[in-house]
Parts: structure tokens; sequence; C-alpha cells
């Protein structure tokens, strides 16, 4: 999440949608999740599965947000929301990474 804010701070324009579907593919961020959890106890599982869920649901919504006409600048409140899906996606993996501290 932190490698796709700074382009984005640069340029308005910037097209992080490949880095985003790179770095964040959906299947395989959800098998990864999921066989991490197999290895958690039951109770852990119960808080990390509502963690899961928010993690591929951010990714959804980030993957939306971001999409732009190429050569388009993004207006503010785009950005600003483009940003805060990229905050909230940062948040809950660190939610999920406080279950394996």
């Amino acid at each position: 999440v932190a490698d796709i804010k700074p382009p984005l701070s640069a340029d308005t324009k910037a097209d992080i949608g490949p880095k985003i579907r790179k770095d964040f593919d959906f299947s395989v961020v959800r098998s990864d999740l999921n066989a991490i959890n197999e290895a958690l106890d039951e109770d852990t599982q119960r808080g990390t599965d509502r963690i899961v869920r928010a993690i591929l649901q951010d990714i959804t919504e980030l993957e939306i947000a971001q999409k732009q006409k190429p050569g388009v600048p993004r207006s503010e409140t785009r950005l600003k929301n483009v940003c805060g899906k990229l905050d909230k996606l940062e948040k809950a993996f660190g939610d999920y990474l406080a279950f394996a501290d």
C-alpha cells in the first residue's frame, strides 16, 4: 500500500490500476489469507475472518475508485477518495497482522 501512495501524490493522473492488480491480485490475496487463517486457532479465526472480508472488500473498492480516464487528472474529491481507500486497506492489513503478534 505504501508503494502506491507516492506516485499518486506526485501525479494526480498516475495510473495505479496495474500496480493494484499486480500487488493485490484478488484470488492470490484471498488464497494467501485463507491459508494463514487455517493455521490459527478457532477463536483467532473468528476475528481474522472479519478482517479478511474487509481486506477483500477494500481491494475491490480501491480498484473501482482508482479508475481514471487516461491523461485526465483526478479531482481533489476523487484523489481524497482513493487515498482514503488506500488508508483503509493499510489499516485492515495492520489489524490482520496484529493477530500474528
